[in-house]
């Protein structure tokens, strides 16, 4: 796994609007009836990387980005109020000519940072993981993430994800995460997200 806060963004938001394309999250946020649905998926992706990479953000990169994670690191993404406001107004220009889609990408992000389980330890938070549709890329996914659980930056911190599905959040648990705290239910009748937790090691600590 290549790691890098200087990637290929366009390569990152291409992974990330190929992968999440049936995902219910992103349903929910930009309907699959929705013109030109790629098009708002890849801003959303691309401004929130941009963010998470200006504070502090890393990807962790497998050949040719055929698989990807975006995390951030211990305390970040650390903004002021101005600056979560900028971060929420150009997620809805971007996404203004979508309908709603602009308040429901704000709305997804809102309940991420507001349903944070309070009180865990410091811990990076793996905001985005995902594979190409490729044959292989599925199998690099899960060596990258292998290697990600195993990272040595993360020696004496947890680690934090909300999986977006419940087949994504068994992957997750059989990697040795565990749930923590309540699902996170998105409004208007939307679709769960599923916290996953892993303990900081103590003989790292």
């Amino acid at each position: 796994m290549l790691i890098t806060n200087t990637p290929d963004l366009t390569a990152v938001v291409e992974t990330l609007t190929m992968a999440f394309g049936p995902d219910p999250i992103l349903d929910w946020a930009f309907p699959r009836t929705t013109a030109h649905r790629d098009q708002w998926m890849a801003e959303f992706f691309r401004i929130t990387t941009e963010m998470l990479l200006e504070h502090g953000g890393q990807v962790g990169v497998a050949p040719e980005y055929s698989a990807i994670a975006v995390w951030s690191p211990p305390g970040e993404p650390a903004m002021t109020g101005e600056q979560e406001a900028q971060y929420y107004q150009r997620l809805t220009e971007a996404c203004g000519d979508c309908g709603d889609c602009g308040d429901r990408a704000v709305a997804l992000m809102r309940a991420l940072d507001e349903q944070h389980p309070p009180n865990l330890p410091p811990h990076f938070h793996v905001m985005f993981t995902a594979t190409r549709p490729e044959p292989a890329a599925v199998g690099r996914a899960v060596l990258l993430v292998r290697a990600l659980l195993k990272m040595e930056a993360l020696r004496g911190y947890g680690l934090y994800a909300e999986a977006s599905t419940p087949q994504n959040r068994d992957l997750w648990l059989e990697m040795g995460m565990r749930r923590v705290g309540d699902e996170i239910v998105l409004p208007d009748g939307g679709p769960s997200l599923y916290p996953i937790w892993r303990e900081p090691d103590p003989s790292a600590a």
